[in-house]
């Protein structure tokens, strides 16, 4: 399942901010977690010269998923749950991982090949969970690489690079490595998820 497996543990962690935000449409919370994750892609982009930038960053994306899971709990516990929300909130998810993760390739540091590649395996892991639900089974988000794991890994490179900005593994820069490491764990989520969905299609269907 992955680190999505806390989820439940997470969201009830957050639970005492409800009362705080309870008037607040959770659009704003949805709609400040992209701002943020737009922060964050800048910092990272700018982290070759400044490498305190990347624990900042690191901050920005711990509370960008934050954000993400109280604006789930917010909508249910005020009522103002839509199919439109959940629109929302899986594009801006998308642009979200984007931003931060161009903004990590477009550093020096990073091989632009490597991140690209892995930016669009990222992103297929999206579509694939994102497929579950168009195929009439549930939205899927099990595998080793879903967005709070990628998120997590991201923030433990942003933090070891600020402390060792010149630690290199295996001869290639730590934005570069995480990136790269990215790229077999994409390919087995997508595989993880499409076996999911076939499996709940097959259910669904006996």
């Amino acid at each position: 399942m992955g680190i999505y497996g806390i989820k439940p543990w997470f969201r009830q962690q957050l639970q005492p901010l409800i009362k705080l935000l309870w008037n607040v449409h959770p659009d704003v919370l949805t709609w400040a977690a992209l701002f943020l994750s737009c922060v964050a892609g800048d910092l990272l982009y700018l982290s070759d010269d400044e490498p305190w930038y990347a624990s900042v960053a690191a901050l920005l994306v711990f509370v960008r998923l934050a954000l993400n899971a109280l604006d789930g709990l917010l909508a249910q516990q005020t009522g103002k749950a839509r199919v439109a929300g959940e629109v929302l909130n899986e594009m801006t998810d998308r642009f979200a991982d984007l931003a931060i993760f161009t903004g990590l390739i477009l550093c020096p540091l990073t091989d632009k090949t490597i991140g690209v590649a892995a930016m669009i395996l990222i992103l297929m892991v999206s579509y694939t969970g994102i497929l579950g639900k168009a195929v009439g089974a549930e939205r899927v988000y099990s595998g080793i690489l879903g967005k709070a794991d990628r998120m997590i890994y991201l923030m433990i490179a942003c933090v070891a690079y600020d402390i060792e900005p010149h630690l290199h593994i295996f001869g290639y820069s730590i934005y570069t490595f995480l990136m790269l490491m990215f790229i077999p764990m994409a390919v087995i989520t997508i595989a993880q998820r499409l076996q999911r969905i076939l499996f709940l299609v097959k259910e669904k269907k006996a």
